[in-house]
């Protein structure tokens, strides 16, 4: 009888035990549901925060980049300031060069063949710092034109180039914008360039063609020696 009084009471206990198991069994599996879901979003939470992460260390190499690049840019405004100053300086330097007047009357040309340039210059004045002391006790060997805008007229004369085979001279008219030709006893011969030079500075004569330098356009033009036609 004992026996069977404790498998009876084992059997009830087992039984409770059944029924506290079926009872809980569902609040268990919602708890694990849960608990899986609480690491699914802590997992995504994750991945969004390494993402976000990602992102900011992209954004902050760009604005480091960006403000390299701010600073190359803002270095360069600057050379090309003062390259700007310094050439702006030249340019009025060299104007008022031209606009100072001078003891020689103008417009004045020396005009000299190639074989007299080594003793013109002391005919004309003496040579001190490769600079010609304009303080002249001798009258020119030719002078050419006058103030004007006309043929055979010249406004700051820039630079002149001859050629000796022809006998001609050729002259910068700067301010008139123009090239003029005159033969070596000073005759006016014909003008070119006058629509398409603003500034004429330099001028260089060979056998085919007149090499143009000009300040306005920053170009070098080439013309043909014989009808004067632009090349390029």
């Amino acid at each position: 009888q004992p026996m069977v009084a404790e498998v009876n009471e084992f059997e009830q206990f087992d039984l409770v035990a059944t029924q506290i198991l079926n009872t809980f069994e569902p609040l268990i599996q919602q708890l694990i549901a849960r608990r899986d879901a609480l690491l699914r979003k802590l997992q995504d939470m994750k991945d969004d925060y390494l993402r976000k992460e990602s992102t900011r260390k992209a954004a902050r190499e760009e604005l480091l980049a960006t403000q390299l690049h701010l600073q190359e840019l803002s270095l360069k405004v600057n050379e090309n300031k003062q390259y700007h100053q310094q050439a702006t300086d030249i340019y009025k330097e060299r104007i008022q060069q031209l606009e100072t007047p001078t003891k020689l009357p103008l417009p004045f040309f020396s005009c000299l063949t190639l074989n007299q340039l080594t003793t013109g210059i002391a005919e004309f004045g003496e040579v001190k710092e490769c600079k010609l002391d304009y303080s002249l006790k001798k009258q020119p060997v030719l002078a050419v034109g006058k103030e004007g805008s006309a043929n055979n007229e010249l406004d700051c004369p820039a630079g002149l180039a001859l050629d000796e085979v022809n006998q001609l001279i050729y002259i910068v008219d700067w301010k008139n914008s123009r090239i003029q030709v005159v033969s070596f006893e000073g005759k006016f011969l014909k003008r070119f360039g006058q629509d398409i030079l603003k500034e004429p500075w330099g001028i260089a004569v060979t056998a085919d063609n007149v090499f143009v330098t000009d300040l306005y356009l920053h170009a070098l033009l080439q013309f043909k020696r014989n009808d004067c036609e632009l090349v390029r």
